[in-house]
Formats: structure tokens, C-alpha cells, sequence
């Protein structure tokens, strides 16, 4: 009787285990994937959720990460600074406080020397379409041309750019004797040009703008047309003066080395492919966004735009052109090889001028 009993309960065992290993591959699926959960990683950026490089553009990104990884990653995205401040994000991917992150090299002066070549003026700098794809072909270039790669703490995935920006600012500015007026959030490669024009400089994240204008910290703002919408900046100034000659900001995208070198070599491929993709996607998404910035701006708050004589402009132009010929100086005085740089990305700006100047 007990040995009867004894086969009753290890046959029941047996027919329990192959009843659940049959539901367990039901549908073609292995056991052993049905276990597996995505590989989940932290995203930063410093624009609002609001913004279009968001809403359009980061978490196109991530969506196409996760469906042609086959959704083995996963990608937590946290905009808006909520957090890493803007000037905290590239170092804080390099430490592992985020996976990824969005920001722009020109938010901390001083730390990537040569990278400002982007943002020189003079370049033709047609819209952002060209500029994203000078900024992410000249970094490989300058890396592999010149043996110069200021990321190195971490992995690089793209570069983008905004293209020409304009200066908008709370009372018109028509001659170069009202730039003299200026107290200008300017960053970067901006600061000398607006400074030579004899405006004062003030560096800061565009995310911290709109307060500053609105408290009177600054009276004008140097930068793309999709910040009046994006950042609410229509609300704070009332006139934008043309000056696409004056302005280009590059963006970067990077990944924490660790984080990146714990990527199947599967996933990374995905990853590559979209970085290429998206630099073009990035550009296109900003000159859409600079469109509809601008038409937003006079639509909603009745924004002036002014348009510099010819005359006017190259009274502008004849201050700027020593400032790259400087820069040359003062960076080759670091033993950086920055004529070759401009040489790089001159050609560059040239070849896709060309062939994006349409978008």
C-alpha cells in the first residue's frame, strides 16, 4: 500500500513538471527567454519634456532602441534636469550616476578645448541639418585625423547641432550700436563673437533663461528660433534680430563607458546604427523645430523680426573676422592642432551645405 502511494505521488510529480514545461515553451517560446527581463538604463537631459528635442526627438530614439533590440534594453528617460543639472550631466554619465545622457559640451567652458571649433563663426552654416552632420563626421575625423578625442572618459554615440540662432532680445536691435546695449545669455563659441560686437557675455544652460530675462539678470538671449516656443522664451523678449552668422551650438550624446562595455555586441551594433541615423534625424527635428519656434513666437506675442541691412551686416561682419584667426592662437599655444581642426570642419560645413541646403 505504501509503495502503491509512493508511485501515485512521483507519477503526479512527474505529469505536474512536463504539464508546466509544456505551458512554459507554449507558443514557440524558450524557457530560458521568457525568464530574461530587459536590460534597463538611465537617460538625462536637461531640455523639459515639452521641448520637441524630447517629445520628438529623444524618445523617438529610445522607442527605436527598444524595438530593434527586440526589447532586450530599455531606457528610462528623466528631462528636464530632474536628475542632473545641465552642467552636471557629461560628468555625471562618466561617474555612473546615469547610463546616458544629452547635453552640450559649451555648458562646461574650458573642458573641451577643441570641440568649440564647431561653433566659430564664419562657417557657412546653412541650417541645422549641415551643421548636425559637420559636428558628428567632424568629431570622427578630428578623433581619427588628428588622434584628438576630448570624451574619451566616455563613450560617444552622436553629435548634433542647432545651426544658425538669432538674438532676441527685449528692445529692437537694428545697428551695432545697439548690441553695445546687450547683457546676452551667449555660451561657447558665441562669447567672443558677441563680445568683440561689444555686447556683455553671460554664460549659463539655456535652462536657466527664462528667469534670468524675466528678472532683468540679462536683457537678450543669442540662440535658434525653437526656443521661443520650446523654453517659453517669446514670453520674456519681444524682438529677434537675424544673425545667423553669429551663432551654431553643438549637442552631444554619451553613454558611461561601463555601462556601454555591458552591451551584448548585438545591442551595441543597434546602437551604432541609430547614432548615425539620428544625427541627421536631430538636425532635421531642429530645423522643423526653428520654424515653428519663430512662427509661434509672432503669432502668440507678436514678436518683431528685424532683418540687417547689407550695409549693416558686414559692418557686424568686418569685427568677426579676426576671432577665428585668435582662436588658431590661443589654442595651438596648448599645443592643440587647431588649424587642422578648422580645416576639417570647414570642408565639412562646406560639403553638406551643399547637400542639405534645401531641407
Amino acid at each position: 500500500m505504501i509503495k502503491s502511494k509512493a508511485v501515485i505521488f512521483w507519477s503526479f510529480c512527474c505529469l505536474f513538471v512536463l504539464v508546466m514545461f509544456a505551458c512554459s515553451t507554449d507558443n514557440g517560446l524558450d524557457p530560458d527567454d521568457a525568464r530574461k527581463k530587459p536590460l534597463e538604463l538611465s537617460m538625462v537631459t536637461f531640455w523639459p519634456a515639452s521641448h520637441p528635442q524630447v517629445a520628438d526627438g529623444h524618445l523617438t530614439w529610445i522607442r527605436e532602441v527598444e524595438e530593434r533590440t527586440g526589447g532586450q534594453v530599455k531606457i528610462n528617460l528623466h528631462p528636464g534636469e530632474s536628475l542632473l543639472g545641465a552642467r552636471e550631466i557629461f560628468n555625471g554619465v562618466a561617474a555612473g550616476v546615469a547610463d546616458i545622457g544629452s547635453t552640450c559640451p559649451s555648458y562646461t567652458p574650458g573642458m573641451f578645448p577643441l570641440t568649440e571649433v564647431f561653433e566659430l563663426p564664419g562657417y557657412q552654416n546653412i541650417n541645422s541639418v549641415a551643421a548636425s552632420m559637420t559636428a558628428h563626421e567632424g568629431y570622427k575625423k578630428i578623433r581619427e585625423q588628428l588622434g584628438i578625442d576630448e570624451f574619451s572618459e566616455v563613450k560617444i554615440l552622436m553629435f548634433w547641432a542647432t545651426g544658425p540662432g538669432n538674438i532676441m532680445s527685449k528692445f529692437p536691435v537694428r545697428s551695432l550700436e545697439d548690441v553695445q546695449r546687450l547683457e546676452i545669455r551667449a555660451v561657447g563659441g558665441s562669447t567672443a563673437p558677441v563680445r568683440v560686437l561689444g555686447a556683455v557675455p553671460h554664460a549659463m544652460p539655456m535652462s536657466e533663461s527664462y528667469l534670468a530675462l524675466d528678472q532683468g539678470l540679462v536683457n537678450s538671449i543669442l540662440g535658434p528660433n525653437d526656443i521661443l516656443e520650446g523654453f517659453r522664451l517669446a514670453e520674456v523678449v519681444n524682438s529677434l534680430t537675424r544673425t545667423p552668422f553669429l551663432y551654431n551650438m553643438v549637442f552631444v550624446k554619451v553613454m558611461n563607458k561601463k555601462s556601454w562595455d555591458a552591451l551584448p555586441a548585438e545591442v551595441q551594433a543597434v546602437f551604432e546604427e541609430l547614432n548615425d541615423e539620428f544625427a541627421l534625424t536631430y538636425g532635421k527635428l531642429f530645423a522643423d523645430a526653428s520654424r515653428q519656434g519663430l512662427e509661434f513666437a509672432k503669432e502668440q506675442h507678436g514678436l518683431e523680426v528685424i532683418e540687417l541691412s547689407p550695409e549693416e551686416e558686414q559692418r557686424w561682419l568686418a569685427h568677426l573676422t579676426p576671432i577665428v584667426d585668435n582662436w588658431v592662437k590661443e589654442k595651438e599655444a596648448q599645443n592643440l592642432p587647431a588649424s587642422e581642426a578648422v580645416a576639417i570642419v570647414r570642408e565639412l560645413d562646406e560639403k553638406y551645405s551643399v547637400e542639405y541646403g534645401e531641407y
